[in-house]
């Protein structure tokens, strides 16, 4: 038979497992709602932009600035009140675009040259970027945060069934 202190043990760290990954879940939500987002492609001889933040508000007011593959300025201009910006290529290089939404919203989108010349048939749309780690990481918390409390259960069934056994 078991001490009665282990039981505690098991549930002070099952309950301080479940706390943390509260708090991670929480405090990732909020990182989330302030991230923003950029997204561009080409039509033609035209480049369209749009933006948005985590929440999905649209950036209105961004500040879009333009680099070529060297770093040089190309144009600058500000998104739309649907966060939308468009311009004419400026030359046939690989184009950097900078989104600046203002206390620290920062996000880039590159195009590589060889996108700049396509006919609109060939055309490639944007695409989300891969899961970002942190949510894979919160991922496998819930995971690890579920077989934990699956364990204790089962453990706890396994020793009630003992203590009748022992008291007859």
């Amino acid at each position: 038979m078991k001490p009665e202190h282990f039981k505690y043990n098991l549930a002070k760290s099952i309950f301080f497992l479940l706390l943390v990954s509260c708090f991670v879940l929480i405090l990732t939500a909020a990182a989330d709602a302030h991230r923003v987002n950029l997204f561009a492609w080409i039509e033609g001889d035209t480049v369209y932009v749009e933006s948005k933040f985590g929440s999905g508000r649209r950036v209105n007011a961004g500040k879009i600035t333009v680099f070529d593959s060297g770093g040089n300025e190309l144009l600058s201009g500000m998104t739309n009140e649907n966060g939308e910006f468009s311009f004419k290529v400026p030359k046939k290089t690989d184009l950097k675009i900078v989104l600046n939404a203002g206390e620290g919203h920062r996000a880039e989108w590159s195009i590589p040259a060889t996108e700049i010349g396509l006919t609109t048939t060939e055309k490639r749309q944007p695409t989300e970027e891969s899961l970002p780690v942190k949510n894979i990481l919160i991922g496998i918390g819930c995971i690890f945060g579920l077989s934990a409390i699956v364990a204790a259960i089962r453990k706890r069934k396994k020793n009630s069934g003992h203590h009748g056994d022992t008291e007859m």
